[in-house]
């Protein structure tokens, strides 16, 4: 019966006086009888004294002035109601808390559901349309309208000429061989401008190899097309004219004019039947529309709302060309399969190219094993050192310590540049040591990589990881437990720096060669990619 009384008088009172009528009302005593108990109950909680200390004192104060058990019940009905309130209190908090917005990658609204929050997105929309304005205003530099008003003064590939700068009977694998395009029209004129849109390329018929050439606009009807010669024996040459700039310019205005080249329609679901709805990018109509939002990125698409549908009834999408053109007759004659992908360099023969490699070594009149190696060419101004790292290298042959250098010391005595490449790549003299030393070795590496790329931020670096061994070779000293730990350590301490990585350790676990010293056919593929980061 008393918690029943209890409940119910709790339930209605949520103030200090009516919790001492409704104790007075219970224990048969007048509330003037408890003013001593609800003043100081009144002063501790608004002071919110937790304190166990103080806590103790008061209860031994009250229980000494109990006399009887209807006091008694009036103490415990005062410590109930005060934790009671007090969870009222702190759930009144948590409700009241603000909740934090979501942003959905789907919002299927009229507008944005998500509010300026940090949860949104960092980027404003106008910032974004700002910078989609600058980029399309460089756009627009690279491709300037070009209108005429007969297809004779357009750029003809008949009429234009193609000559070899520097021409030779034989070139060698690894030349640049450039060639001078100055575009004329059909009537045999001079262009002034540029913006042809071309395409170079080279092949090998025997090698089933190609490879595309570099085109340089001058902007005055001339052209510098450049290949890089990667293979020997004959290569074909091809310079195609794939649209006149006048029919560039025109593809451009007619992209930007429109979103309506091609109708989207949408499937919406109702129950057992499907409803067709346009959809698109943009929809010119002054109808109910679904808008499909992507609060995050300001991405949208829209569809014409069915009637008595959702928007959330949209199940799948299919689309069609949609008749409408924003070229010209005479602009839409430069597109007909003859005018198309036109060969400049029709008449050309085939380029022969052979090894003959210009790279010569040099003796440094060094002695021992690990000697310093130099190759020099000096046709190209091409040197490559290349030197042992310091301490500990393991062999039984003897070598020269005269010249010996820590890799951290050479790389800080470089001064870098574009035209310098530094390889670094050590691991297999540290496997039968404590890791620390495979560590500060690389941290000293890493530090100097760090001011080298800082004084000169276009200087290449490389770094080649550890070949994989023989597996059962001295296990203890060398084992590819010991090599994974120090690819693992490498790999991890230089992930944040400008630097490439030629992952041996990974080329020779897939050509499964268990060598310290793999076959040639192996060493060429890390070579490859060498020569991908520097060419």
């Amino acid at each position: 019966m008393f918690l029943v009384s209890f409940s119910s008088l709790i339930t209605r009172a949520r103030t200090s006086s009516t919790i001492l009528n409704a104790v007075a009302r219970l224990v048969e005593l007048p509330s003037t009888a408890l003013t001593h108990i609800s003043l100081s109950w009144l002063s501790w909680s608004s002071q919110a004294m937790w304190a166990s200390e103080k806590w103790l004192k008061y209860i031994k104060r009250i229980l000494i002035s109990v006399t009887n058990h209807k006091s008694l019940l009036a103490l415990l009905f005062i410590l109930v109601s005060w934790t009671t309130i007090t969870i009222f209190q702190n759930a009144s908090k948590l409700q009241s808390r603000p909740k934090l917005p979501i942003c959905h990658h789907r919002n299927i609204t009229t507008k944005s559901s998500c509010p300026e929050a940090p949860l949104c997105p960092v980027v404003s929309a106008a910032e974004t349309k700002l910078r989609i304005k600058e980029i399309m205003e460089k756009l627009n530099q690279l491709l300037p309208p070009r209108p005429f008003t007969d297809v004779n003064t357009t750029t003809s590939a008949k009429h234009s000429t193609a000559t070899i700068l520097n021409p030779r009977d034989t070139y060698c694998r690894g030349d640049q061989l450039d060639i001078l395009l100055e575009v004329r029209d059909h009537l045999g004129r001079r262009k002034e401008y540029g913006g042809d849109f071309l395409r170079a390329r080279m092949s090998s018929q025997d090698l089933k190899a190609g490879a595309s050439g570099k085109v340089t606009d001058f902007n005055n009807g001339t052209y510098l097309v450049s290949f890089t010669l990667f293979w020997e024996g004959q290569v074909s040459l091809s310079l195609l004219l794939m649209h006149p700039s006048e029919g560039a310019s025109a593809l451009w205005r007619a992209r930007n004019q429109g979103y309506d080249k091609i109708i989207f329609m949408g499937h919406f679901n109702n129950g057992t039947s499907q409803v067709l709805s346009e959809c698109g990018l943009t929809v010119n109509t002054s109808v109910d529309l679904c808008q499909y939002l992507d609060a995050r990125d300001q991405e949208v698409f829209y569809c014409v709302r069915p009637q008595k549908i959702s928007c959330h009834a949209l199940t799948h999408m299919y689309s069609k060309n949609k008749e409408v053109s924003y070229l010209s007759k005479q602009e839409m004659s430069l597109f007909e399969r003859p005018n198309i992908g036109v060969e400049i360099m029709e008449n050309f023969n085939m380029i022969s190219v052979s090894k003959c490699s210009t790279l010569k070594s040099v003796d440094l009149h060094e002695s021992g094993k690990f000697e310093n190696e130099l190759a020099v060419d000096l046709d190209k101004n091409i040197n490559i050192w290349w030197q042992k790292h310091s301490y500990p290298l393991i062999g039984s042959y003897t070598y020269s310590i005269k010249e010996i250098e820590y890799i951290a010391r050479a790389v800080d005595r470089t001064g870098g540049g574009k035209n310098t490449i530094i390889v670094i790549s050590l691991g297999q003299h540290f496997r039968p040591f404590p890791i620390d030393l495979f560590i500060r070795r690389i941290l000293n590496i890493y530090k100097a990589v760090q001011r080298l790329l800082l004084r000169s931020p276009d200087t290449t670096v490389i770094i080649k990881t550890e070949n994989t061994r023989d597996m059962y070779s001295d296990v203890e000293r060398f084992s590819d437990f010991h090599g994974y730990i120090q690819y693992l350590t490498l790999k991890g301490l230089f992930q944040d720096v400008n630097v490439s990585i030629i992952d041996a350790w990974d080329i020779t676990i897939a050509y499964g060669t268990n060598n310290v010293h793999p076959p040639e056919y192996v060493v060429r593929s890390q070579i490859n990619i060498l020569l991908n980061y520097i060419c």
